[in-house]
């Protein structure tokens, strides 16, 4: 059987029965975990403004997260999908991008709509999320090096595809579309993807708005249209995983064609991904998990610190990390080391409130990310140092705190979230913490948080997904 009909199977077959424990109370994590951050972004100018533009498409049976309004399937999977995005504090998976997003927000438009039970979204998520690692280790993430071997940071071209593949996967398992349908859809998925090659067009300039260089939104949307029109037999390219159509349009990448079936239904990759306790861009959480351990080992605040320098991998002084000025808006405090830092000395809670006006260029945030420097750490540039051994993903960093006329040192190569041995431990506590920072901040009450996080986490048990989301209503 070729590799895309052997992945089409996959994605048709598996059900809540074929899926292991473990995988699936992963799941459940992630799903609560996405589904805060979705609400979370209710907080922010940017999510109203989702939520508006979805809810300009029409009236409709699905539900925007949070939201008490319902529109078209489409709508919501676009809303829900961006939403799980906006303060980008959602999970990363070995920094190849986010898709738990993209397969939710599909996955939730369709369950609601044919009143489908919390194991089926269960298993679909699952099954969509795991297709969308499989892709990004079929483009093969590495570190590259340089000629006098020297890392030069990390490459993944597939952030974007991975949600649309997550999306049409996820929606395919849910409509129990036959295989030969699904392998079209795979062969259509990539027109429904940004090009990657935007990103580094966006990483040039410092202010592009405040949507990114990849639409979360159109990624859950996309592969929702892209399943729903190979269900109903439009076709693609059917055995696009066994052709060199990939190669051809990412001519720069190295293919692991096995990556996309070895051990697949046996192998998972779920539990694997890292968890986001801060809302930033994932490469600045390795130098903050340092800074945040001595800020708490020390019982620092802002004003007892003097000076930071984080130092962190190769490329730290790009120019969207290493502007320490005012961000120009939302988008842009996500990928400050200066910013992020800043919250952190200042006792911040991680969330919407990292984006106030006041937060954002009020006189105490500014002061305070003057204090910090970016700095190389050039235990970066030994490619040993970066875990790809182990099938891991270590960022060598550090942190040097002055504080209160002494000095502190800390390093951290793992961030807190990473799921291997030597990060930081973190539990289902720290999952539902999380989660009741980011929807208090956008007004649920105590009670509510309680009952949606208690149906999350029994989601086997819902009988029509419809119910767990009238928990989410604020």
């Amino acid at each position: 059987m070729s590799r895309t009909a052997q992945l089409a199977a996959f994605v048709s077959r598996t059900k809540f029965d074929d899926i292991p424990e473990p995988v699936r109370t992963a799941s459940k994590r992630i799903i609560l975990d996405t589904i805060g951050c979705a609400i979370g972004a209710l907080a922010t100018e940017v999510g109203t403004e989702t939520v508006a533009a979805a809810a300009a498409q029409g009236k409709g049976n699905a539900t925007i997260l949070g939201a008490r309004d319902k529109v078209s399937p489409a709508a919501a999977a676009y809303a829900n999908g961006r939403l799980g995005n906006v303060l980008d504090i959602d999970e990363c998976y070995m920094i190849q991008g986010h898709h738990a997003q993209a397969a939710l927000g599909a996955a939730l438009a369709i369950a609601e709509e044919r009143k489908l039970s919390g194991a089926e979204l269960i298993a679909a998520f699952a099954v969509g999320f795991e297709v969308g690692i499989r892709l990004g280790y079929y483009f093969t993430p590495r570190v590259p090096v340089s000629p006098d071997g020297k890392a030069l940071g990390w490459t993944g071209l597939v952030g974007p595809s991975q949600g649309v593949h997550a999306a049409l996967a996820s929606v395919s398992n849910l409509l129990h579309t036959a295989p030969a349908k699904i392998a079209h859809g795979l062969g259509m998925a990539p027109q429904y993807s940004v090009h990657r090659a935007w990103s580094p067009q966006w990483g040039k300039q410092l202010d592009l708005g405040t949507i990114k260089y990849a639409d979360t939104g159109w990624n859950a949307q996309g592969g929702l249209v892209a399943a729903l029109s190979a269900a109903h037999g439009v076709t693609g390219i059917a055995d696009i995983f066994d052709t060199d159509a990939y190669q051809n349009v990412f001519p720069e990448a190295v293919f692991t064609p096995a990556a996309l079936t070895d051990g697949l239904g046996q192998v998972w990759n779920v539990q694997n991904t890292s968890i986001k306790f801060w809302p930033c861009c994932r490469w600045i959480h390795y130098a903050l998990t340092a800074f945040d351990t001595v800020v708490r080992d020390q019982q620092l605040s802002g004003d007892d610190i003097e000076h930071v320098q984080l130092r962190s991998f190769p490329l730290i002084r790009y120019p969207r990390f290493s502007d320490g000025s005012d961000p120009s808006n939302l988008v842009a405090a996500t990928f400050s080391f200066h910013h992020a830092a800043a919250m952190v000395a200042m006792g911040v809670p991680p969330g919407p409130e990292w984006f106030t006006p006041e937060n954002m260029s009020g006189s105490a945030a500014r002061a305070m990310r003057a204090k910090i420097e970016l700095a190389h750490d050039p235990l970066g540039d030994d490619p040993g140092n970066w875990g790809q051994e182990n099938r891991e993903l270590k960022v060598p960093s550090s942190v040097v705190v002055h504080a209160k006329g002494q000095t502190f040192e800390q390093r951290s190569d793992y961030a807190k979230g990473d799921p291997w041995s030597g990060a930081p431990e973190i539990t289902e506590h720290d999952y539902i913490a999380k989660f009741t920072i980011l929807a208090s901040a956008a007004g649920m009450a105590p009670d509510a948080i309680e009952a949606l996080v208690g149906a999350v986490l029994n989601l086997e048990t819902v009988g029509d997904v419809g119910e767990m989301l009238a928990l989410t209503r604020i």
